[in-house]
């Protein structure tokens, strides 16, 4: 298994005093990918986009923002896994025990708030 699903860029150096970071969630693959993102601090941390789908060989727009708080070693996870071109529901594999699909992973983007 390669690198089927990735971040651009893959860092988030973000002030901890607060603000934005752009990043591109990119499909390497030759099949569609449903994407679920998890963060270990949601009290400081949201994303624009908590699931979604990426057709074969595009980009899906992630925008992390963090709110004031003291800065420590977080990160967000992007779990993901192959669909059918006519699935709608990007939630479809994720069931509560396990992620259902040929293709099946996860990403970490590692939050760096810095004072």
């Amino acid at each position: 298994m390669g690198v089927e699903l990735s971040i651009d860029p893959p860092t988030c150096p973000i002030s901890a005093a607060g603000g934005t970071s752009k990043h591109k969630i990119v499909n390497h693959t030759d099949r569609m990918l449903a994407f679920k993102i998890k963060s270990s601090n949601n009290s400081n941390y949201s994303v624009n986009v908590v699931h979604g789908l990426i057709q074969i060989g595009y980009t899906t727009d992630l925008v992390i923002t963090r709110i004031k708080g003291k800065p420590k070693a977080d990160k967000l996870v992007i779990m993901y896994a192959d669909v059918p071109q006519d699935c709608r529901d990007p939630l479809t594999p994720f069931k509560p025990d396990k992620i259902e699909g040929e293709i099946t992973g996860e990403t970490v983007v590692k939050l760096s708030a810095a004072e």
